[in-house]
């Protein structure tokens, strides 16, 4: 039940730092939160959301906590300068 209720922060989070909260383009489905081979979380954004995202060159840094019955998460959003890659390389 944590680990689904850190991912569902993390969207969340996610939402609140778009500005937008869980509506268009910004829905449960359309953000995916994994974790890359050393166990580093990341967002990987799906249907509307990723063209969304693309077309500001948005990419998103992830947090994850848990503690007996809490979790956290904090999601950072950064404007990435024209020319450079639009995700951190763990999460291509």
């Amino acid at each position: 039940a944590r680990y689904l209720a850190k991912r569902f922060a993390a969207k969340e989070a996610f939402s609140k730092a778009l500005g937008l909260g869980l509506r268009g383009p910004m829905t449960l489905l359309s953000l995916e939160v994994l974790n890359d081979r050393r166990g580093k979380p990341f967002a990987r954004a799906r249907k509307e959301l990723a063209p969304y995202l693309e077309a500001r060159r948005l990419i998103a840094h992830v947090s994850l906590s848990d503690e007996s019955d809490h979790v956290m998460a904090f999601v950072v959003l950064e404007q990435q300068p024209e020319g450079l890659p639009q995700q951190p390389k763990e999460a291509q």
